[in-house]
């Protein structure tokens, strides 16, 4: 996994613990190799970072690419510096590989949250499209579809009907199209 690179301010900094919920806390090192803590605080337009030298705020934008990935703009509050085109993987897609040739890359789908599989609508060996329903699981008492996050063909099913599952598990490994 590579590491969450930046600027905040006029320091470079690398996320040991990248945001991630609402608000919370964690560390950051700077250039010189010290971890210094932080907290963040999102809201409507983007997210707030306290260092001990000072509060950024950040404005996000977000876009999806011609592969259906979010793509994001940030622009930083009171200084306005910008960064364009930046994407992140989704939360339970982690890139597996990718072919020679310049194909999409393989995904694996995971969990993202606890839950249980209620329902499974494709096997191995399945082409899907993009955004086509795959399974079906429930989570906190709803009932939440995993869809596919590429067009391409089903290379595992990890899961059983029934099953419980812990957030970050295997679901399914989308391969590249054919």
């Amino acid at each position: 996994m590579s590491a969450v690179k930046g600027s905040i301010g006029k320091l470079e900094i690398e996320w040991l613990t990248p945001p991630h919920g609402v608000y919370g806390s964690g560390l950051v090192r700077t250039a010189g190799g010290e971890a210094i803590s932080c907290s963040w605080r999102k809201d409507d337009q983007g997210i707030w970072i306290e260092l001990p030298h000072g509060v950024f705020g950040f404005d996000i934008v977000a876009a999806r690419d011609d592969d259906g990935r979010l793509q994001y703009g940030l622009t930083e509050r009171e200084s306005g510096r910008a960064w364009e085109s930046l994407s992140f993987l989704r939360a339970g897609e982690q890139v597996v590989g990718a072919e020679v040739s310049g194909k999409k890359k393989a995904i694996r789908v995971r969990a993202q949250m606890p839950g249980k599989i209620v329902r499974i609508m494709i096997a191995e060996g399945d082409v899907v499209e993009k955004g086509q329903a795959l399974m079906v699981m429930e989570a906190m008492k709803m009932e939440n579809q995993i869809k596919a996050p590429q067009t391409g063909r089903i290379t595992a099913v990890k899961v059983t009907v029934g099953q419980a599952v812990e957030t970050g598990a295997d679901l399914i490994h989308v391969g590249a199209a054919e």
